[in-house]
């Protein structure tokens, strides 16, 4: 790729986001004449830029320096991007759903064990009770 295919995706870049050279210049934090030498190609594209710019498009740096995505590999990284997105957010969900479950469970048997807790006092008073009437039923 060289430096006038460069130039000319910037130039894209920065009209595809209704952006003066100023605004623009601004915007990646240098001087407006050092972004026109840029777009100009009266200055060596540095690396920095690219990724500068491409951070504030909102693209890879491979966009900038390849233009349209669909004529390289970048579409084909987005699309796989997308679906490992999609995997992701349905494996999440699928684990927020197993775990709504699980606590679910968790609950239910937290009640069970509350539920055998109060048996076994009740238990505990009706043997206490006996006890205590065949107590009295032995001193009668």
């Amino acid at each position: 790729m060289d430096n006038n295919s460069i130039k000319q995706n910037i130039l894209k870049i920065r009209l595809e986001h209704n952006m003066s050279q100023t605004k623009m210049a601004d915007a990646l934090g240098i001087a407006r004449n050092t972004y026109r030498k840029l777009e100009k190609g009266k200055t060596r594209v540095i690396s920095d830029y690219i990724q500068v710019i491409a951070d504030w498009a909102g693209i890879t740096p491979e966009e900038v320096v390849l233009g349209d995505p669909s004529a390289s590999g970048v579409a084909m990284l987005r699309e796989e991007r997308e679906r490992f997105n999609d995997r992701i957010r349905e494996l999440t969900e699928s684990y927020e759903s197993q775990k709504a479950s699980l606590r679910a469970e968790i609950d239910n048997l937290n009640r069970l064990v509350s539920e055998k807790e109060d048996n076994n006092r009740n238990l505990k008073s009706i043997i206490a009770l006996l006890e205590k009437r065949k107590e009295d039923d032995k001193n009668d």
